[in-house]
């Protein structure tokens, strides 16, 4: 390659950047702009934003949050997410029908459901065996 064609193979691939760059930041400005829920708990201690399709991208506690026991606080975070979740989910745009008929898949065979095996609780243990963390 001599340099004219060097010079023009970088002009392309900073055209290529720019146009990526470009494409981001609409992406970013639909994403800021637009289709969040903000989800505030009734003690004001918990904040949950949701973006479209239910997807959760903050979290945020108050300092009085930290005053709260583990149960308490795991427990009004969760309700936040789930309300959260539930109006973000709404806000999801619509799939679009397929224009072409798609080829049917063999139905795959249901099994019945199989309940979840949980380690019994330490007897010596004084907390409830509630959380997440504890499974």
């Amino acid at each position: 390659m001599n340099n004219e064609q060097l010079i023009e193979e970088m002009r392309w691939q900073l055209k290529q950047i720019e146009d990526r760059k470009a494409a981001n930041q609409r992406i970013l400005a639909g994403i800021a702009g637009s289709g969040h829920t903000t989800v505030v708990s009734p003690d004001r201690t918990v904040t949950v934003l949701a973006g479209p399709g239910g997807v959760v991208s903050e979290v945020r506690l108050a300092p009085e949050a930290m005053r709260f026991d583990a149960v308490t606080l795991s427990r009004t975070i969760t309700a936040a997410i789930r309300e959260a979740v539930a109006a973000g989910g709404r806000l999801a745009p619509q799939p679009q029908q397929p224009q072409q008929q798609q080829p049917q898949q063999r139905p795959v065979p249901q099994r019945a459901p199989v309940a979840p095996q949980r380690r019994p609780a330490p007897t010596d243990d004084d907390e409830p065996y509630d959380t997440v963390f504890d499974v």
